[in-house]
């Protein structure tokens, strides 16, 4: 199964951020959550990309996960 790429870290709330919510749909992930892959991000030469979590209902729902 393949996802979509995340959106940018800048492009996230602070729950996405920490993993608390689904990145696409921001609702709250209490169980099940499904990595979703890198969101990229920097600030000058700093890093900020990271492992970021999507919901089942939008893995489902992904174009790329039903080929």
């Amino acid at each position: 199964m393949t996802l979509p790429t995340p959106p940018p870290v800048s492009d996230l709330t602070y729950g996405q951020y920490q993993g608390w919510n689904c990145c696409w749909c921001n609702a709250r992930l209490t169980g099940g959550a499904v990595p979703a892959g890198i969101a990229q991000g920097a600030s000058g030469a700093h890093d900020l990309s990271m492992q970021v979590y999507a919901c089942r209902i939008c893995v489902s729902q992904s174009p790329r996960s039903r080929s």
